[in-house]
């Protein structure tokens, strides 16, 4: 293993984590090619807070143990302990070449009370310099620690990218860029929906003003459907039922991850299950 930097998205300060890494519920990595940056989301567990969650930054090498170098927060209200970021991806802008993170929203509206289908969204954050000290219930319907901490950084609100209205998801689960060269844009975006078991590909570019990126016109993007099964069910034939992660092989080459079926669904979505499945793009 080459030297790295991971950024690690969770509900607390991770002390001893060189010892504890296996046992996280890690969701999600991303990576950033220009600074060969992995980021992981964990689901936070912590009531309602104005900044609930920490982006803590540790190195790995191939000799030593992992080592925190930071821990920041990030400013956003989750209102539902299980329904948060679902995919996150670090891009750097060419024109200023400052640096964000897009946080792709698990349900629509951002809201886990929305009643709407075609209202995704993706949120840009920024790295911020900040001192200050907190102290946080973690974890209160468990058990409760109170830690205190100090924070030197946040990642703070920019703005918010739209997904295109025609763009029918219940849910989003995953999203991944191509980058062709490095840090190059415009580029490709991909979002999967575990829901629909169906991704959506369209273009992201930069533009001078916040939120500073963008995304196509609508006539510049597609939904692909996972293949179905010939057998209609109640599912509506869908084999690939419970897709929790996507990223580029390639131009026109994507890589899906199943996550485990649920009790409730039915054997097609069984055979799919905790697996990997490569597909080549029309």
């Amino acid at each position: 293993m080459n030297n790295s930097l991971i950024y690690v998205l969770g509900s607390n300060v991770l002390e001893g984590i060189d010892n504890r890494i296996n046992e996280l519920n890690q969701k999600l990595i991303a990576n950033s090619s220009k600074f060969d940056q992995q980021m992981q989301k964990l689901y936070s567990k912590m009531d309602r807070l104005s900044s609930n969650v920490n982006i803590t930054r540790i190195i790995l090498t191939d000799s030593t143990p992992i080592r925190v170098l930071e821990s920041c927060t990030i400013n956003w209200d989750f209102t539902a302990n299980n329904k948060g970021i679902e995919g996150l991806e670090f891009i750097t802008h060419q024109g200023s070449g400052h640096s964000y993170l897009l946080g792709l929203c698990e349900v629509n509206d951002c809201d886990p009370k929305s009643t709407s289908n075609n209202n995704g969204r993706i949120l840009v954050r920024e790295k911020k310099e900040a001192t200050k000290t907190r102290k946080e219930n973690c974890f209160k319907e468990i058990y409760t620690i109170i830690k205190t901490f100090s924070v030197i950084c946040s990642w703070d609100p920019v703005g918010t990218l739209v997904i295109p209205s025609a763009v029918h998801f219940d849910d989003y689960s995953s999203s991944s860029m191509y980058h062709r060269k490095e840090n190059e844009l415009p580029t490709h975006v991909a979002v999967t929906s575990q829901v629909m078991s169906q991704v959506w590909v369209d273009m992201i570019e930069e533009i001078n003003q916040a939120p500073f990126f963008s995304l196509s016109p609508l006539n510049n993007n597609t939904i692909y459907a996972l293949p179905r099964t010939h057998i209609v069910t109640s599912e509506c034939g869908i084999r690939y039922g419970n897709i929790e992660g996507v990223a580029w092989q390639g131009r026109n080459e994507l890589i899906f991850v199943s996550d485990q079926a649920k009790n409730d669904q039915g054997t097609q979505c069984i055979e799919k299950e905790q697996s990997m499945h490569y597909f080549f793009l029309p």
